[in-house]
């Protein structure tokens, strides 16, 4: 990247990073009216949303598209490995509508349906989803999936849908798991600067996503150890293949917890729940993202660091909109964005 591409790259970084918005006024949003949440977006973003306009348009749709847009401004100026680095990383938009697609046929949802659901996400799009929706069952979508780019994520599924049966959260772990496999790979192909600084940003994402799927795995659903274990990864930053192996055998959920890393044991302390324990890790693994998005000298980690920020606000702002859309309360609306006290 030339000296001038990388001055431009930092300065319209620092225009997007300051666009994006906390934690504290992100959750000051919940006791908002839609007319007052949007104006409040509006305001801090410097975009302009609105309700619903047309099926096209949609408020997902143009969160979504939005923050699309700014990655496309922020992967221009790479190239080779770190640009198809970033085409991999940003498919984690499109996994959403790969989950919808295959969630809907396993449950006989009607195409219509599941169409609606559908996120556009215009030239980034790679699935041909009108096909899929055509197809007539679960393995003939599968079949034509293992056809498209995302075909070692879909075997994977496959392998869990015939050997566990219709499992949706076994099959939206392997697509996630198999997902961060292949993106740990492509690190490989960088500076070994970027891919140390990288590698912090995805080891605590991939230990959040560890725990989680451990507890779920052993205590939810009762598999084995080995079982367990060999449905995660090995590419976190303080829970690796030894620590993963070593939880995997524990019988119950407070020993996990007890057993963790000292500071995995300090953060988790007072939680009681899987589902407390998945939204702490969250914070703890956007709060590593953060900090390297503000402080690291590697502009691949600190665009990087900006996606997964950006894409966790998207989520958060949705499922706000949605829940004030359908007239839950401030409390419920709460349970749903992960909202902790």
């Amino acid at each position: 990247m030339s000296g001038f591409s990388s001055a431009y790259l930092h300065t319209r970084l620092s225009i997007f990073a300051n666009r994006l918005i906390r934690l504290p006024r992100l959750l000051a949003l919940i006791d908002l009216d839609l007319e007052r949440i949007l104006s409040n977006v509006n305001a801090i973003t410097g975009r302009h949303y609105e309700l619903d306009l047309a099926y096209d348009d949609r408020i997902e749709n143009q969160l979504i598209n939005h923050a699309l847009e700014d990655f496309r401004v922020l992967i221009r100026p790479f190239s080779g490995a770190e640009r198809r680095f970033f085409h991999f990383a940003i498919r984690w938009f499109e996994l959403v509508n790969l989950k919808v697609l295959i969630r809907g046929k396993f449950t006989a949802t009607d195409s219509s349906e599941i169409q609606q659901r559908l996120i556009n996400l215009g030239n980034f799009a790679d699935l041909p989803n009108k096909k899929l929706l055509e197809t007539d069952d679960p393995y003939e979508m599968l079949r034509l999936l293992e056809t498209t780019d995302y075909a070692s994520i879909v075997r994977q599924a496959r392998h869990v849908y015939e050997e566990q049966g219709n499992d949706l959260f076994l099959l939206d772990a392997t697509i996630d798991r198999s997902f961060f496999i292949d993106l740990h790979r492509r690190t490989c192909f960088l500076k070994a600067s970027d891919a140390e600084h990288l590698r912090q940003v995805m080891g605590g994402m991939m230990d959040r996503f560890n725990l989680l799927w451990l507890l779920r795995f052993r205590f939810s659903y009762g598999l084995s150890p080995a079982k367990s274990f060999y449905l995660l990864t090995s590419v976190g930053n303080k829970l690796n293949s030894v620590e993963l192996m070593r939880l995997a055998k524990l019988d119950n959920f407070e020993a996990v917890i007890a057993a963790l890393p000292e500071a995995y044991q300090s953060l988790l302390a007072n939680v009681e729940t899987i589902s407390d324990i998945e939204i702490v890790m969250e914070y703890y693994s956007l709060a590593i993202a953060a900090d390297t998005l503000r402080n690291s000298t590697s502009l691949v980690s600190r665009v990087f660091s900006y996606i997964l920020l950006r894409e966790a606000e998207v989520r958060f702002l949705q499922a706000l909109i949605k829940g004030k859309q359908l007239g839950f309360d401030s409390a419920l609306i709460k349970l749903a964005v992960g909202a902790v006290d």
